[in-house]
């Protein structure tokens, strides 16, 4: 059995073609897992000028897996502002991650990670987040055996659906009046 060697290094400009092609593996990828993640027509040409520009930006770190020639596998780090009431002003967002199926377990994206990471805390971040698709269950694994812990819940609501229909049908009830007239009696008791 012959020894795939992969590299991780900084991408480089001549590497965002291929890693636009990874993009469109992963959005395919993903519409697979649900319906709300079917891309535009114009979606991989939105992709890839999205990526020419956040490349040359100094808040992203394009990472690529090579083997050979091939790019197998890629991941963009963004150093992210976060909330001003937060004492912790930046932080670091893992925004794509893709590697190829036939090289996954074979800890291709663990070596990314540890190259963003190092990024990372040399920009002086303190934590880093990532989404994941709730029915990407391979993924939400991987993460987490990498230390990712779930922080937030990101919930949806079709508005084309019910409740959302039965809600958007119904006027809205005014509640205020019921609770300052309570609040006056309250006071008043006092």
């Amino acid at each position: 059995m012959a020894t795939i060697k992969i590299q991780i290094r900084e991408a480089r400009i001549g590497d965002l073609g291929d890693i636009t092609d990874l993009w469109e593996q992963m959005a395919e990828h993903h519409s697979r897992l649900s319906h709300h993640f079917t891309v535009s027509e114009d979606g991989k040409d939105k992709y890839s000028k999205y990526l020419a520009r956040k490349f040359s930006e100094k808040s992203t770190k394009l990472i690529v897996a090579t083997s050979g020639p091939r790019a197998v596998g890629y991941m963009l780090c963004l150093l992210s502002p976060n909330s001003p009431v937060f004492k912790e002003r930046t932080v670091g967002l893992v925004s794509d991650v893709y590697v190829r199926p036939e090289f996954r377990m074979r800890g291709v994206a663990k070596e990314m990670l540890k190259y963003g990471l190092r990024w990372f805390h040399k920009n002086k971040v303190a934590s880093v987040q990532l989404s994941v698709a709730a029915e990407n269950f391979a993924a939400r694994s991987a993460w987490s055996q990498l230390g990712f812990k779930p922080h937030m819940i990101l919930k949806r609501l079709d508005l084309d659906k019910y409740p959302a229909t039965k809600m958007l049908s119904e006027e809205p009830t005014v509640v205020r009046k019921k609770v300052v007239r309570k609040a006056q009696k309250e006071r008043k008791g006092k």
